[in-house]
């Protein structure tokens, strides 16, 4: 028996936000891996870079250095109107990179690079929204 096509937008939508939901749970996943152990000596972007992070590991009374996991842990989606926003409660752009591909040499290839992570899962998603759109169509017969 066939469904009603009223329910045809509601069904788009279902599994449209299930692909979507998939998609950003993997992303979650993978930037809340912990990073490799620091190598040594630590390749600093610069002498300004190590004064701040020494200065506000101490402020922190984190010295020696202990790893808190706010940042790794601080992935959290978040419904918004057609979709889901993905953001980190404890932003670090140089643990993960920033937006215009930069990452510090810190961490550098010892944690997961958020724009690669992006593009090589969004790579994976029409194949996903392709599945679910015809799971739909199996299940409406």
């Amino acid at each position: 028996m066939s469904r009603p096509i009223e329910k045809l937008p509601v069904d788009l939508y279902d599994a449209g936000i299930g692909a979507l939901r998939a998609l950003v749970f993997r992303i979650s996943y993978r930037m809340s891996k912990p990073g490799q152990p620091v190598r040594y000596p630590v390749q600093w972007d610069s002498p300004k870079q190590k004064r701040f992070v020494l200065w506000k590991l101490n402020k922190e009374h984190n010295l020696p250095y202990r790893r808190t996991d706010k940042y790794r842990l601080g992935w959290k989606t978040e419904a918004i109107p057609f979709g889901l926003s993905l953001k980190n409660e404890h932003p670090a752009g140089a643990i993960g990179g920033t937006p215009f591909g930069w990452q510090s040499r810190v961490t550098r290839g010892r944690w997961p690079f958020f724009l690669q992570v992006l593009f090589e899962e969004l790579a994976k998603f029409p194949a996903e929204l392709s599945h679910a759109l015809s799971v739909m169509g199996k299940e409406s017969k």
